[in-house]
């Protein structure tokens, strides 16, 4: 019985490693705390999203945030000014700052390159149960300067689609979602980010869409 007991425990350990909504090997479902309040975060800053099918993407609408990659550039530097200051070397200082200027330049840059777009809605066409829905979403660029690298994606999904914007043009971009049953339905939410141009930090603006499929 002793063997059969700790099969069990092992199994409850493996058991707590899943994310909520997914199952695990037992067929059951994990709650995760994590996942759980990112997921109430997220419910609560869409509740907070006015519904509009046609934006123009301002300074308060455009949030900088952070990458993985200026994460890893900020340690860096912290790493470059602490040995400069304790081997005293001018050079090491001159790096430092030289980078965290360019850092700052980039975020400025990549804030800009996403500020001042247009983005409208074109009323999708109805669809079948269980057929995906397409609905196509116009960039305008009403400035003199090209927006390189723009990325469309529904809130919470990874298929990303990307574009560039000449000066004085527009584009149109196609998103994609799966309605659960019949009925009207309101379009998911869409966000729309860049990189550029070091991909250190990302400029994002999250809209609602109020037009229903």
């Amino acid at each position: 019985m002793a063997p059969a007991r700790s099969t069990s425990k092992a199994s409850r350990i493996r058991q707590r490693t899943w994310w909520p909504g997914r199952p695990s090997a037992t067929g059951a479902l994990v709650w995760n705390p994590v996942a759980s309040l990112r997921a109430r975060f997220e419910r609560w800053w869409q509740a907070r999203l006015p519904a509009s099918d046609s934006v123009t993407l301002t300074q308060r609408t455009v949030y900088i945030l952070p990458t993985r990659a200026g994460w890893m550039l900020g340690a860096t530097l912290l790493v470059l000014l602490l040995a400069s200051i304790n081997y005293q070397l001018n050079l090491g200082y001159l790096l430092t700052f030289l980078l965290a200027g360019c850092s700052l330049v980039a975020m400025h840059v990549s804030h800009a390159n996403l500020r001042g777009i247009t983005m409208n809605l074109i009323t999708p066409e109805p669809v079948f149960a269980g057929a995906r829905a397409i609905f196509d979403i116009q960039l305008l660029n009403s400035s003199q300067r090209t927006r390189p690298a723009l990325a469309l994606a529904i809130q919470g999904s990874r298929q990303w689609v990307y574009t560039d914007l000449a000066p004085l043009s527009q584009a149109r971009v196609q998103l994609a979602c799966l309605p659960g049953q019949r009925g009207l339905h309101p379009l998911p939410t869409v966000r729309a980010q860049t990189l550029f141009p070091l991909g250190s930090f990302c400029a994002v603006s999250i809209h609602n869409r109020r037009c229903r499929r």
